[in-house]
């Protein structure tokens, strides 16, 4: 599914490898470790208007014969995310 035309909140959040904002498994209708939702909370005061950023933690190397580049400009970024 490509995220540009349908999806929840979180299409609005893209990747940085210093994101303001980090992801939480919580159980809300079960306590079945198989079926978390998934929350977004900030690690630091975001001012309003801020681009919502998190990092997506992809295995550099992991999909063989996939290369993604990161261009998150960040003054940590790793140059890749897969």
């Amino acid at each position: 599914m490509d995220a540009k035309g349908s999806g929840n909140i979180g299409r609005y959040l893209n990747h940085s490898c210093m994101p303001n904002v980090f992801v939480q498994n919580v159980f809300v209708d079960t306590h079945d470790l198989r079926f978390p939702w998934v929350a977004f909370f900030a690690q630091t005061y975001i001012i309003a208007g801020t681009e919502l950023t998190w990092d997506y933690n992809y295995d550099i190397g992991s999909v063989e014969g996939k290369i993604k580049y990161c261009y998150c400009g960040s003054l940590k970024c790793r140059g890749r995310l897969l």
